[in-house]
Order: C-alpha cells, then structure tokens, then sequence
C-alpha cells in the first residue's frame, strides 16, 4: 500500500490491461463534438512531426489522477479524457486487435448500463440518456474525423496512440496515484469545484518529493528538507514588492512556477524539446531531465534553489534592482536577464549589461557607444527628449519608458539613498501618462465630466482665492459667480461651460502652446485613478491631490511629486501655475539624470 502520491508518465500501452472504476461522484460523459475532434488533431499533428523526430519524443495528456481500490483503480479525474480514448480504441478495434492489442476497462458505480453502451454505441439507443447522446456525439465526430483521411492512415494513428516506450513516439499520461489513506471525494472537489486543475508547480513537487533519487537512509529528511525549503520559496514569492519586480502577471497561487519556468531554460538542451504552448510544459521538462539525470535528487533541486537565490540577490542589491525592474516592467522577460547574467563573470559586468539593455530599451534610435563624451551623450539624449510628444508619433509605451526611467535614475543619481521604486504599486495601479498643467485640446467631453470638472474649479477658487495674485482676483469672482450660475442652472449649458473652460485656462495656463502642452516636459506618471478623477485638472486642483495622497503615505513616484512641487523649477514664482520655463526646467532635468545614468561610473562599481 503505497504511504506517498506517486507520479510518472505512463504510455497509453501501459493503462491497455487496467480496470478503471468510476465513482458515483463523478458526472456523466459530457466532451463534445469538436473537443473529440481537437483531440484527434492534436494526436494526428504529433504523428505527423514526429516522423522526422527522435523516438524519444512524445504526445503528453493531461493529469490522470488514480487511487487503487480492490483490483481496480478508482479515476478521481481524467474520465473524460480516458472515456474519449476508449471511444477511439472501440472504433478502431479490428485494428487492434490484429497488432494484439485490447483497450482497458471501464465500469460505473451508478451508471451499469453505460460500460455495456461504451461496448457498442449505437444510434437506436443513444437518446436514452445524456450520457449515450455524447458517447454517440463522440463516436460519430471520430468516424468522421478518419473518413476525412486515407484508409491506411488508422493504423498509423493507432500505432502512435498505442506504441509503447521502446518503439517510441507515442502518447503519454500524467499518471497520478494517491496515496490510499486520502480521501477521493475530498480530491475530486478540490480538482472540479471552480475547475481547479493539478499545475505544473504541484506536479513537479511531487516528482522532488516521490523519493526515487533520495539515499535509502536519508529518504524522509530529504523530503523533509526540499519540502520545507519549497515552503520557503513559495512564501517569499508571495511579497508583492519581490513579485513585481521581476514580473507583470497579477497572479496569486503558484507563483513559485515562474522560477520553475526560468530553470527550464537552463537545462541540457536534450530535455528541451517539450513544445512550450503545452500547458504542462514546465512538469514535462522536469519529468525527462529528473529522469534522465544521474544525480541525487538534492542535487538536481539545487537548481531551483540557485535560481531563486539569484532573484533574491538582484533585489536586495539597489542598483540591479531598479534596473531589472525597469526592464521587466518594459516588458522584458527575466529569462532573457538570466541569460545576459549567465554570460557576466562579475557583478560589475552585469550591472554594465543591464545599463547597456536599459538605454536601448529606452532609446532604441541610439547607440551609446556612439558617444565619446559626456557632452555629446546629454546632446543625444537632449535632442530624443525633444522629439517625444504626446499628440504626435510618438508611442505612448516610449513616453512611459522614459518617465519611468526618470524616476530610477533619480533613485540611483544618491548612492547613499535606500529610497525603492515601488513597482509593485505602480503595476497595479496601472500608473499612466498625465499633462502637468491643463491642456486645452483635452476639454471634458461627457456632461458628467464635464459638471465634475466644474465642481472642482468652484471648490478651488472658493477654498484657495487668498493665493491668487491681487491682478486675478477680478477676473476669478467673475468666473466664480459664472461658474455656479452654471451649476444652479434647470439644465447644464454645455455652451457656456466651454467658454468657461476657455476662461479659466486663460488664467491658470495662458499662453497655451501646443507643441510646448504636448512635450514631455509638461508629462509626468500619475495613477489611473487620479488620471480618472482629475482628468485635465487644472494645476492647482492637481497639485493639491498630489500633496493629499503624499501626506497620507501613498505612493507618488518622486519625479511626479518633485514636478507639481516645482522642485525643478530655476524660479518659482506662484506655486498655483505651471508656465513655459517649469516645462523646459523639467526636461532639462530628465536630460541631466539620464546622462548621469549612462555615464556614472560609480553605478557599476
């Protein structure tokens, strides 16, 4: 009796003389038509590729999950997928029978007369129940399937479903066998309810921990260790500010199988030859490597355990985490990373590597090498800041990337500072491009936008007027007075909010210039729900959420904070307007943090 979950791959060959049994739990037969077809596509495609392919290659099904019970094995899960099997091997029986082969058995605890109609499917009697009428469905979609193709090819498509692990290129299962203490209905409800599958991540568990590869005298502390050690992993993976850094997918489980799928890449290229789309690619590249190694199994962990150890490393270190970080949230992939470190001998040479990454990412008509000197690099750098606009050719993702580097480089210019950017917030509140003063080509649309807009501009003014300067006063008690004359209104004049909005960027943005409104240095990041709320504010009304959201402790990136408190600014005169000069000033900064970026030798020491 077995104390432990067994896992292997088994070919169908090896299921031809078991008995399954199928627990009043379960549901009926429910696969349709064409998922009987997608099956038969699959399996026939692999025929066809693996003509030219090594014996060694192979067709995977999903997880079939088994618990022995009196002679029989009880099928917790895969019914579908081996009733669908044994539809096709009934249909092809006079073949089979002619290579030697016979299918397996099926038998129902609450549903006898199914076996016997399994036996022979018949359209008399296929209106009986639901469970004929998709048995039949099934066995028609697979006759119709093979008269599509050449009389002989049904002996091609049997050996290839049938072949056993010598003769290769053949069709496996995830054979998974419970232990017998377990309780079947308890893992048919965790597998079914809310359709939660085994993954990749429990499967390859299993195989650290089925003990084949452990020393007889050292099996259960074995276990024990790579369990707890597992634990360990799956645990740190669950920090959002470790997650996020290297990753994009908003995912709560499993996470541990983003490290699993990293060191996939890594192994002997002779167990690489899984296709990737496969859904249990990662379980079946560890199963052939596992199998095929000839070390002790703490050893092949060791594997796991060095490439999240690496991960760890590259976000304790401040430099190379903001510049993986960077770089994983422009979309690339930390497998790609991993191999530029592979290639590194030093850390100082991979911290060269990255920067070298980074500024293509982020100029990608540059070449920094190109550069002799400081000078011409911020020249270079200079001259790209002042093509990006936001209302021309430039892509919004170039805009973002350069924002955000901004912020890293500004985070990276004080080596003594241990200030993190928090790219776990700015994923997930799905920070976004913003105009730091209002732009007039961005007038509120909806009716609803537009009362809100509105409403905001009357509370302002009423709230903040003893920091306008004395020449506006006149000028705001007019459009205040307008403005609730507006609002008080039996319905909204959107004629006369248009003129109003005119008016009142005429005083907290004059002299509106559209190249000038649209250049990234009147840009900054700003949270998608503040973007939302405050869509084309006004300044001050900005500023003012800004400073809110900073008081309480929310995250506002630096630079976005540093620009509405005018930080980069050569003059500050009134803090409730954001001329021409505070966007030059700002781009100005970005150019100077950039270079210092690309140039600093104390980055990389």
């Amino acid at each position: 009796m077995p104390v432990r979950n067994e896992l292997v791959l088994k070919p169908i060959s090896e299921l031809l003389q078991k008995s399954f049994f199928i627990p009043a739990y379960q549901r009926g037969y429910r696969w349709t038509r064409r998922q009987v077809s997608e099956l038969l596509d699959d399996i026939g495609e692999f025929q066809k590729q693996s003509e030219e392919s090594p014996k060694s290659v192979f067709y995977c099904l999903q997880p079939v999950v088994v618990k022995q019970r009196d002679g029989e094995w009880e099928l917790v899960d895969g019914q579908q997928r081996l009733t669908t099997i044994y539809i096709i091997l009934n249909y092809l029986k006079d073949i089979a029978a002619l290579l030697g082969k016979e299918s397996y058995r099926l038998r129902y605890e609450t549903r006898p007369n199914s076996a016997a109609f399994l036996e022979d499917i018949s359209e008399i009697r296929h209106q009986e129940n639901i469970d004929f009428f998709y048995m039949y469905e099934a066995k028609q979609a697979i006759h119709e399937w093979f008269e599509a193709r050449d009389g002989t090819y049904k002996l091609k498509f049997l050996q290839t479903l049938l072949n056993d692990d010598e003769a290769g290129k053949n069709v496996k299962v995830i054979w998974y066998q419970i232990n017998e203490r377990i309780d079947t209905t308890t893992v048919f409800t965790r597998l079914n309810l809310g359709k939660i599958p085994l993954t990749n991540a429990e499967l390859v568990k299993a195989l650290f921990l089925k003990g084949l590869k452990f020393n007889e005298n050292e099996h259960y502390f074995g276990q024990l260790k790579i369990a707890k050690e597992w634990d360990e992993i799956e645990r740190a993976l669950q920090s959002d500010d470790f997650w996020f850094f290297m990753s994009n997918e908003e995912t709560e489980a499993n996470r541990i199988e983003f490290v699993l799928e990293i060191v996939t890449k890594q192994l002997p290229s002779a167990v690489q030859s899984i296709p990737m789309h496969d859904p249990y690619y990662i379980f079946l590249t560890f199963s052939r490597w596992l199998s095929e190694s000839s070390e002790p199994i703490d050893r092949d962990w060791e594997h796991v355990k060095r490439c999240f150890m690496t991960l760890r490393e590259w976000y304790e270190d401040h430099t190379i985490f903001h510049l993986v970080g960077f770089l994983v949230a422009r979309d690339v992939c930390v497998k790609n990373i991993k191999s530029l470190f592979q290639d590194c001998s030093t850390k100082r040479e991979f911290r060269q590597a990255l920067v070298g990454m980074v500024f293509k990412k982020a100029f990608p008509d540059l070449v920094r090498g190109d550069y002799e000197s400081r000078g011409s690099l911020a020249k270079a750098i200079e001259g790209e800041l002042t093509q990006f606009s936001y209302d021309s050719g430039s892509s919004k993702q170039s805009l973002v990337s350069v924002l955000l580097l901004f912020n890293i480089a500004t985070l990276l210019a004080n080596p003594k500072t241990n200030a993190r950017f928090q790219f776990d917030r700015f994923r997930k509140e799905s920070w976004d491009i913003e105009h730091i003063r209002s732009v007039a080509s961005e007038m509120p649309e909806s009716k609803e936008r537009q009362k809100a807009w509105l409403g905001g501009v009357v509370n302002y003014i009423e709230n903040e007027f003893e920091e306008v300067p004395d020449t506006l006063s006149e000028d705001l008690n007019n459009i205040l007075a307008d403005a609730k004359e507006v609002q008080a209104g039996e319905t909204f004049d959107t004629s006369a909010f248009e003129t109003l909005f005119s008016r009142v960027l005429d005083v907290y943005a004059p002299n509106n210039n559209a190249d000038l409104d649209h250049s990234i240095g009147n840009l900054t990041l700003l949270d998608s729900f503040t973007n939302r709320s405050y869509k084309n504010a006004i300044f001050p009304i900005k500023r003012n959420r800004v400073i809110a959201l900073d008081k309480t402790a929310t995250f506002v990136p630096l630079c976005t904070k540093n620009a509405f408190l005018k930080y980069y600014s050569d003059r500050v005169g009134n803090m409730m307007f954001w001329d021409s000069q505070d966007s030059k000033n700002h781009q100005q900064a970005m150019t100077e943090l950039l270079t210092k970026l690309f140039c600093t030798e104390d980055l990389i020491a």
